[in-house]
């Protein structure tokens, strides 16, 4: 048992508003009332709380907000040049509200989802609410959310809506009201789940006292519903499709496909053949049943929708039209997104399910309409003028706030296209508290509730939901997109003791996975693609940090015995991989210390030198992002460290912070390189980024071997042979190791066999080709009976560059190594084509 809260009026500093400094203002707050006292069902929450203290408040504030770091918990925001993982904005102080005003929100949103599911069930089929005039024929035709092309489709037991989102707001009455529907692929309820998470560990005891519902049933009544969706009964698959990392909730796409244990998948990782959608995985093809859809119907089949689309799937209209896969929410469900028919649910709900309206809408007014037309002109000064339909975006207007020509020029552009415009009654929204500057602030807020269908064709609603709130006082345009900032919901329990005090609750069980995993051969080929490639970079980015950690040293000790011999193959290399002028390499005593010292910042810090330790490492992020769903947190936060490490500086390093910057991103890389090793799955996910990391490990020591013309180093004097070796041996990290086995100076022969031939070496190429061997051998496809071998023509090349190593005279003879190395660097690549070609593109169907 944790602290017991301190009542309210019992020795607590908080009972009213006063005496926190916490001005509600004239709107409906949440957390006192009009006369600055504090609401009941707030009280135990804030005697859980003890004293506002700034410095503990601060101390809660930061472990929330490392949480959110540790767990990758992003918000992308669109146009902004930092908007990219902007890190999600969470305010410690949740939104309470009792369970018997909850009752009634949770009956009017499932009475609100039945009714516009009924409604979609029409538009989509018979259209009797449009023939008999009980929706103008102009709301559905006119909007570009309506999709002729799914008209007439039937869907499973006629839910078109599968999960709904409604924004609510409280008037200053105290009643909700829906501001919105989210009917086309709501967001947010990763969010609300992660919040929840993240209130558990750092308000333990409140969540404890308070009596939370939970919010894991939901989601586990939500798979199930899913899978009763499927057409197969055996073993059915369902993915969740995602438009890519690059959309602003993506965060959430790989969150809740983790939690609900569903495939993550992109429109390039499906295909239709013979009107049945697949998902192209290392064994194969495999059937889809159901698809979670979180892209807008628009781009979701190019073939009948949006031509110009990349994210859908062509033929996916026709699938579904076939009864062979079931979208959810179904196509076109985002017309009822549309503000234009809000002003008609009272009307519909009383004919379709012969009912008033529970929870009402905010009073609205369609311009396509004659007479609301002349009531919104009239009345402009005391209304909001929105978007008629989702894809006509432009920001609220708000009538009082026009000046009289801006107010003329609005007149004239709704007379001329009426249709395009919706008018809203302007509420003033509540306030809930939020800590800013070290004290309790009000802010304005907007409540989104999720609702998801049942198995047996009914509807639930999440017990919480995601509470936004704004960025300052009185502004009552409430967006993630604006910056505003996000609160847990509590939904307080009526469950009492016989005592009347809450049963405190475990905060462990408040949030628990619905399902396990997705098994291996999920694995769609467009990740196993991006892990590998993941593997390639960042050894490509290791590779780069080792030859300029090693040029930047010698040049800043260039008067030590032996650096500026090492300087010169050194600078060989770079010029050799591109990353520094190649006049640079053939006479850097006469080019200058100046000009080299320039030539390797650039080489390190450069965003826009296409081959520059910064690009490698911008790469690496990029293609990490793109498989996010797959890589631990802690390998996450190790890659977005390097992201940071090699950004820019500000300022102008000098040569020992030059240094030190890469012997940091040296250190992460490690660690990326451990956690490959130690903290994944040896599935072929991890099969793939081993192989990426293989194939490049051993172009590099081609490329360092072919830079350094390692093959012709018995034709130059002592000093400079002996730079050269010295060099290879720190480039391939075995300078210790040639120390204790050979106990002699750098000698040719000895550093080739430790660099080239040696399979206990893990920087050795012939390392790299028995590791590709041993995982070439264990890819899907072999020894599976089938005509063609995925893996032949990478096998093959493999194999044959491994024994040309164990030849003797390939490392003693010149002409042999120079033979070999130039054989290699043409047949790696080979290899990488072959898998890809095998694995990644199936532009031919093949057998699993």
């Amino acid at each position: 048992m944790g602290p017991q809260p301190v009542p309210f009026g019992q020795g607590s500093l908080f009972g009213e508003a006063d005496a926190i400094g916490y001005g509600s203002g004239p709107v409906y707050d949440e957390m006192v009332t009009g006369q600055g006292r504090l609401r009941p069902h707030w009280q135990t929450f804030m005697g859980t709380l003890g004293p506002l203290d700034p410095d503990l408040m601060a101390v809660r504030w930061e472990e929330a907000r490392r949480l959110l770091h540790q767990n990758g918990v992003t918000y992308n925001i669109y146009g902004d040049p930092k908007g990219m993982e902007r890190p999600w904005p969470l305010d410690m102080m949740p939104l309470l509200l009792q369970a018997h005003e909850w009752k009634a929100i949770e009956s009017g949103l499932i009475q609100r989802a039945t009714l516009l599911n009924a409604i979609l069930t029409d538009l989509y089929g018979p259209q009797t609410l449009t023939r008999f005039g009980r929706l103008p024929h102009a709301v559905i035709h006119a909007d570009p959310g309506f999709r002729r092309a799914v008209h007439g489709i039937r869907v499973p037991n006629d839910i078109h809506l599968h999960f709904y989102a409604a924004d609510l707001a409280r008037a200053p009455d105290g009643r909700w009201w829906v501001l919105s529907d989210r009917t086309q692929a709501p967001s947010g309820s990763g969010y609300a789940l992660e919040n929840r998470a993240v209130m558990a560990k750092v308000l333990p005891d409140s969540l404890r006292h308070c009596q939370v519902e939970r919010l894991a049933p939901f989601f586990e009544t939500f798979k199930d519903t899913l899978l009763s969706l499927a057409p197969r009964r055996d073993r059915p698959r369902v993915v969740l499709l995602t438009p890519g990392p690059y959309n602003e909730t993506y965060f959430e796409h790989v969150y809740l496909a983790r939690y609900l244990g569903i495939t993550l998948v992109e429109g390039a990782d499906l295909t239709v053949r013979d009107r049945q959608v697949f998902l192209k995985t290392l064994s194969g093809l495999e059937p889809v049943d159901v698809i979670l859809r979180r892209l807008d119907a628009d781009f979701a089949d190019p073939l009948e929708l949006r031509a110009d689309s990349s994210l859908g799937v062509a033929g996916l209209i026709e699938a579904v039209r076939a009864g062979t896969v079931v979208v959810a929410n179904a196509l076109g469900s985002g017309l009822l997104e549309s503000m234009a028919m809000k002003s008609s649910l009272p009307t519909l709900c009383r004919h379709l399910l012969g009912e008033e309206l529970r929870l009402p809408g905010v009073a609205s007014w369609w311009c396509g309409n004659d007479a609301e037309r002349a009531y919104v002109i009239d009345h402009l000064d005391g209304l909001v003028v929105k978007p008629a339909f989702p894809s006509l975006s432009f920001e609220p207007i708000f009538g009082s706030a026009l000046s009289a020509a801006e107010r003329a020029g609005l007149v004239e552009r709704i007379r001329q296209r009426p249709w395009y415009y919706v008018a809203q009654e302007q509420m003033a929204l509540s306030t809930a508290p939020v800590w800013h500057e070290g004290r309790l602030q009000p802010r304005p807020l907007v409540l989104r509730v999720f609702v998801c269908a049942t198995p047996n064709g009914g509807y639930a609603v999440m017990p919480g939901g995601l509470t936004r709130v704004s960025t300052e006082a009185g502004r009552l345009v409430v967006s993630m997109q604006s910056g505003g900032g996000s609160k847990d919901t509590w939904i307080l329990s009526p469950r009492r003791s016989d005592s009347g005090a809450a049963q405190p609750r475990p905060a462990t069980a408040e949030l628990a996975p619905v399902i396990a995993r997705p098994a291996a051969n999920d694995l769609p080929s467009r990740v196993a693609d991006g892990l590998f490639w993941m593997g390639r970079y960042a050894e490509r980015s290791e590779g780069a940090v080792r030859l300029l950690r090693a040029t930047q040293t010698r040049l800043t000790e260039g008067d030590l015995p032996g650096a500026m011999a090492q300087l010169r193959p050194l600078l060989q290399l770079l010029a050799w991989e591109g990353m520094v002028p190649q006049e640079l390499s053939q006479a850097p005593e006469r080019t200058g210390t100046r000009a080299l010292r320039n030539a390797l910042y650039a080489a390190v810090t450069d965003p826009d030198h296409p081959n520059s330790l910064r690009t490698q490492v911008m790469r690496l992020h990029r293609t990490a992002y793109t498989v996010r769903d797959r890589l631990s947190l802690d390998m996450w936060r190790v890659i977005t460290t390097i992201d940071r490490q090699s950004l820019p500086p500000r300022h102008r390093l000098d040569s020992a912070e030059l240094l030190l910057r890469m012997d940091d991103i040296m250190t992460s890389l490690a660690a990326i390189a451990g956690l490959m090793q130690e903290s994944m799955t040896r599935g072929p996910g991890w099969r793939f980024l081993d192989i990426g990391r293989r194939i490049e490990r051993a172009l590099h020591i081609v490329g360092v071997m072919r830079g350094t013309q390692v093959a012709d180093l018995d034709r130059r004097d002592e000093a400079m042979q002996s730079a050269g070796l010295a060099v290879l041996l720190e480039l391939g990290e075995s300078v210790m190791t040639y120390r204790a086995r050979y106990l002699t100076s750098v000698q040719r022969t000895p550093v080739l066999e430790l660099l080239l031939a040696d399979e206990t070496n893990p920087r050795a190429l012939a390392f790299q080709l028995a590791a590709l061997e041993r995982h070439i051998g264990q890819l899907p496809g072999r020894g599976s009976g089938s005509a063609a071998d995925p893996t032949g023509g990478a096998l093959p090349i493999v194999t044959s560059a491994r024994a040309s190593l164990r030849k003797a005279e390939a490392l003693r003879s010149s002409e042999a190594l120079h033979a070999l190395l130039d054989s290699l660097a043409t047949s790696l690549p080979d290899v990488s084509n072959f898998l890809a070609h095998a694995y990644f593109s199936h532009a031919f169907a093949r057998s699993a």
